[in-house]
C-alpha cells in the first residue's frame, strides 16, 4: 500500500500509471485510468476491514479516512452525469466495462449511477453475442500496440470480448437486484461454454473465439472459468 501510495500524482491524488501498464496491456493508456483506481479504491476498503479484525484499530481509521476520499476522488475525476457513466480517463471517455462494473458490484457507485451504467452498457449492446465487451467505443488506433495490430488482433482489449467481464456483469446486475437480466447473461455464457466445450481466452464479434493466422484465443483459460464459477456462486446464494 506505501508503494501504491508512492504512485499517486495530480490535484486528485489518485494512481496514475504508464502506458502498457494494465489488463488492458495492449492498449497505450496512461495517466489516471478508472480500473486501477478502482481496484485501488478497493483494496484500502479490505486493509481497514483486515486491520479491524486484528485490533488494528489506527491503521483502520486511516484507511478508512483514505477509501472515504478515494470514493469521492474516483467520482469527481471519472463520473460524467451527461454521458451516465464512468470514463475510463480523461483522455478516453469511452465506458469501460471493467472499472464500471467492478464500481457496480463492489458498491462504489450510488444505486442511481449503478443503474445507469448497466442501462447504458445494454443500450449499448455490450453483451452481445458474448458477455462482455471491453469498451463500447474503440480507443484511436495509435494507441494500441503495434504488436496487435501485426497479429491482426486490434479488437482485442476493444470490441472484443472476455468471460471475466460478462461474470462481473452478472455479479453487478445481481447486486443492484436485476435477477432477470442476470439470469439470461450467465444462461448466455453457459450455453457458450457448452458450445465450445471450453472456456476461451476472448472471443470476437462474431460470437466464436478469437483467432487469425498469427493469433489463436487461449484455452482453457482459469481467468475466466474462475469467474463463471464465482458468478454462478452468487446467483445461488441470492436465490
Amino acid at each position: 500500500m506505501h508503494w501504491l501510495a508512492e504512485h499517486e500524482q495530480g490535484e486528485d491524488n489518485l494512481l496514475h500509471q504508464r502506458p502498457f501498464a494494465d489488463w488492458a496491456d495492449s492498449i497505450g493508456r496512461s495517466g489516471h485510468i478508472l480500473y486501477t483506481n478502482v481496484l485501488y479504491w478497493k483494496a484500502t476498503v479490505e486493509m481497514e476491514q483486515a486491520a479491524r479484525k486484528i485490533d488494528q484499530n489506527d491503521a483502520a481509521e486511516q484507511y478508512g479516512v483514505r477509501a472515504k476520499q478515494l470514493n469521492e476522488r474516483i467520482h469527481a475525476h471519472f463520473w460524467e452525469d451527461e454521458l451516465g457513466y464512468y470514463v475510463t480517463s480523461q483522455r478516453f471517455r469511452n465506458l469501460s466495462s471493467a472499472g464500471n462494473l467492478l464500481a457496480v458490484a463492489w458498491g462504489l457507485a450510488a444505486p442511481a449511477q449503478a443503474n445507469s451504467i448497466l442501462d447504458k452498457m445494454a443500450a449499448f449492446h455490450m453483451a452481445k453475442p458474448v458477455p462482455t465487451q471491453v469498451v463500447n467505443f474503440p480507443y484511436p488506433y495509435r494507441f494500441i500496440s503495434l504488436e496487435n495490430r501485426l497479429a491482426g488482433i486490434p479488437d482485442y482489449h476493444t470490441s472484443a470480448a472476455w468471460l471475466w467481464l460478462g461474470a462481473w456483469h452478472v455479479i453487478a446486475l445481481v447486486r443492484l437486484g436485476r435477477r432477470g437480466e442476470a439470469n439470461e447473461l450467465f444462461r448466455r455464457i453457459a450455453d457458450l461454454i457448452v458450445r465450445d466445450g471450453i472456456v476461451h481466452e476472448v472471443y470476437g464479434r462474431d460470437g466464436r473465439f478469437l483467432s487469425t493466422r498469427w493469433y489463436t484465443s487461449e484455452a482453457p483459460l482459469t481467468w475466466n472459468a474462475g469467474m463463471v464459477v464465482y458468478a454462478y456462486h452468487i446467483l445461488q446464494e441470492t436465490t
